[in-house]
């Protein structure tokens, strides 16, 4: 057992000739703060230290928690929230006051919109200079992060300490699961334990309303229970009286651990089913009733069932859905825009154990019309693969194109993903999407077989997160004794966010794969659609070629000449760390397989994959970004813009109607001479 800290051990605290507390502040509140934490099972602090938390994070070190520091605080939150999401387990987290916890905000909103279970540690000032905006650093976090966590708290005592986080830790762990924050000021950090002679005439006992282990050997595991029996009979004979059911299992099929008992659900009912982020192998993706995305056919469907699914934006809320059994792990999640048969309400496994025995239990069996519809459903499975397959390598080495320029196409990347992850680790990669162009190709093609393994921003949709979630999951997986590699598939946007962390990654010797996919910048494929190729609707400040105080103007983007492979260089003195520079297409499985190899062996890969800019998340061209562009006059619009305002806004704006059809393009095709009108101004714009 690894030494501890005095303050936290008795038996050496016999041994001083003049007692704790003499000469040092003593009990104090990072002991209380570490304290709860050992007593709910932390085994890592993932922050950024400073003065205003020197006092707990020194002692969530000297208990034994091992701290994980970062530059920035964005990162270590980040990677808390992925560590959390692999390990199933809450995380903590900590950054000072001020900047500390204002560059925590982003990713704690993340956590907020994935709930995942963050306690966060903050630093904050002495309440005598509340709103004056003199003294260091001043914020009070716990007002700010009111609006991204299910509770945040300032404490202002030391006796207070114990009780509020065990009750964050109850918060933060119970569905919908979210992050808290607890914002430890000075007041609290400094006060001596005397002080409660003096407040409510010691009417407090050391420790008020706390009592230690409370739930006794269960105190670290989270509280669950089952839906009513009686909506679980109806929910069951609605199911197995359908005849064209489809399940989505959604983030809690894997928050609450619930495989088992959904694989055996599957199974007994024969329902086909897809998965959604977190949720994505909850059940093996090699399931023979998996299917990936709905099939072509979905309107045939009878019954939807939603599986601990944020039925939201990325859904459609649900329109054109059938009706529905709701499967929810709290009443927040039961949507009331679904059309709903029954809803059970209790944590996942439970309940699906408790439609399996009730199937069971009545002696259910599998129509004929069922067995059809799920090979039916299967067969599309089939065929969608092998489609997808096919037109991967329609971009692949021998298209003229890919043969004649330097550049990658994003779908053939996608398929080459798939096939290495497979040969190599039988699909158990985990991966984190922190590219937009990228998760558009990449999302259908990936196969997992690991629950929690397709990490994401989910709703917040942001860039950034890809660096610290890969190191958080890695080391997930390490404490669990997995050292299958670890691919961050990062975007140039998300690179400039966060890439200075990457020096963590190679600390730890962490097998990651920074597979970074390089097209310019901020989506430049969207300038072919919308601005132009030259960015030409912007102001002439702006377009590509203009000058301004003596620099040329490349519009919203960047050179490809961003060399992120020799960040190995500048990192290198933090241990082994491999730089790759790919940008032909032949070439790129034996390098992902070198570079898993080197990841798996000594510690962390970038490569800098060189990417075709003409290509966009096909929802670019979608009626979502065609109504964001809406402002722009029709004469200036390029060809695609035309083709997707006319498609897809003729009834908001009736002279649209009167032009001759014009069909959205294909967002896989490179762009046409045709369609650029002029030529680009820049060799790499071509």
């Amino acid at each position: 057992m690894a030494k501890l800290g005095i303050e936290f051990d008795e038996e050496a605290q016999k041994k001083l000739d003049v007692p704790l507390g003499k000469r040092e502040l003593y009990p104090s509140t990072g002991k209380y703060v570490a304290e709860v934490l050992r007593e709910h099972g932390v085994t890592i602090a993932w922050g950024v230290p400073g003065g205003h938390i020197w006092h707990f994070v020194d002692a969530i070190s000297r208990i034994g928690i091992k701290l994980v520091i970062f530059g920035h605080e964005q990162n270590a939150v980040y990677a808390a929230e992925a560590y959390s999401q692999v390990t199933q387990k809450p995380a903590v987290a900590f950054g000072t006051v001020g900047p500390g916890t204002g560059n925590a905000f982003s990713p704690m909103q993340q956590a907020f919109l994935s709930n995942t279970p963050i306690v966060f540690l903050a630093g904050g000032i002495e309440q005598e200079h509340d709103h004056l905006y003199n003294t260091i650093q001043e914020s009070i976090c716990a007002e700010f992060f009111t609006h991204v966590t299910k509770w945040a708290q300032r404490v202002f005592y030391p006796w207070s300490v114990k009780q509020f986080l065990t009750r964050g830790f109850r918060i933060a762990t119970s569905a919908p699961m979210g992050p808290v924050a607890f914002e430890l000021g000075v007041d609290c950090l400094f006060m001596k334990d005397e002080a409660r002679d003096h407040y409510w005439g010691a009417f407090f006992p050391q420790h008020a309303d706390w009592m230690p282990n409370w739930r006794q050997e269960e105190t670290q595991t989270p509280i669950s229970s089952g839906a009513d029996p009686a909506s679980v009979e109806k929910a069951a004979k609605a199911i197995m009286e359908a005849k064209k059911p489809f399940i989505i299992l959604g983030d809690y099929a894997a928050w609450d651990q619930a495989g088992p008992e959904l694989e055996e659900f599957v199974n007994l009912t024969q329902i086909p089913f897809n998965t959604r982020r977190l949720g994505r192998a909850a059940i093996s993706e090699k399931h023979p009733l998996h299917h990936r995305g709905f099939p072509r056919f979905r309107d045939e469907f009878d019954l939807m069932i939603p599986v601990g699914l944020k039925v939201g934006f990325f859904d459609g809320y649900a329109g054109g859905w059938p009706e529905s059994v709701q499967i929810a792990p709290c009443n927040d999640y039961v949507w009331t825009y679904v059309n709903t048969k029954a809803s059970l309400v209790g944590n996942t496994k439970v309940v699906i154990k408790q439609l399996n025995d009730c199937i069971k239990k009545n002696g259910y069996k599998v129509s004929r019309e069922r067995q059809e519809w799920a090979d039916r459903c299967k067969k599309s499975m089939s065929e969608g693969t092998s489609a997808r397959a096919a037109k991967a390598y329609k971009y692949g080495p021998d298209h003229p194109r890919y043969k004649s320029r330097d550049i990658m196409h994003h779908g053939y990347m996608s398929q080459i993903i798939r096939e290495v992850n497979e040969e190599l680790y039988g699909g158990a990669v985990r991966v984190s999407i922190d590219g937009y162009t990228m998760s558009d190709f990449v999302m259908p093609y990936l196969q997992f077989t690991r629950p929690a393994s397709c990490l994401t921003a989910n709703d917040q949709a942001g860039v950034g997160h890809g660096v610290g979630q890969a190191i958080g999951a890695a080391i997930g997986d390490l404490e669990n004794g997995s050292r299958i590699p670890f691919l961050a598939l990062m975007g140039d946007s998300g690179m400039f966010n966060a890439a200075m962390d990457i020096h963590v990654a190679i600390m730890y010797k962490l097998p990651i794969v920074y597979l970074v996919t390089n097209n310019c910048g901020w989506m430049p494929g969207m300038k072919f659609p919308w601005y132009g190729p030259n960015w030409d609707i912007l102001g002439d400040q702006d377009v590509v070629g203009g000058e301004w105080l003596g620099a040329k103007m490349m519009g919203e983007e960047r050179s490809y000449d961003n060399h992120f492979e020799k960040l190995a260089d500048v990192f290198a003195g933090n241990g082994d760390v491999k730089g790759m520079l790919v940008n032909r297409s032949e070439k790129f499985k034996e390098a992902l397989k070198e570079a898993y190899n080197y990841a798996e062996k000594k510690g962390p890969v970038i490569m800098n994959c060189i990417m075709d800019q003409q290509l966009v998340n096909k929802a670019v061209i979608g009626p979502v970004y065609s109504l964001m562009y809406a402002h722009i006059p029709w004469h200036e619009l390029p060809m695609r813009g035309k083709h997707s305002r006319r498609s897809t806004l003729k009834r908001w704006f009736p002279e649209l109607a009167k032009l001759p059809e014009m069909p959205v393009f294909d967002a896989w095709e490179p762009l046409t001479e045709q369609e650029y009108g002029y030529e680009p101004k820049m060799d790499i714009f071509k």
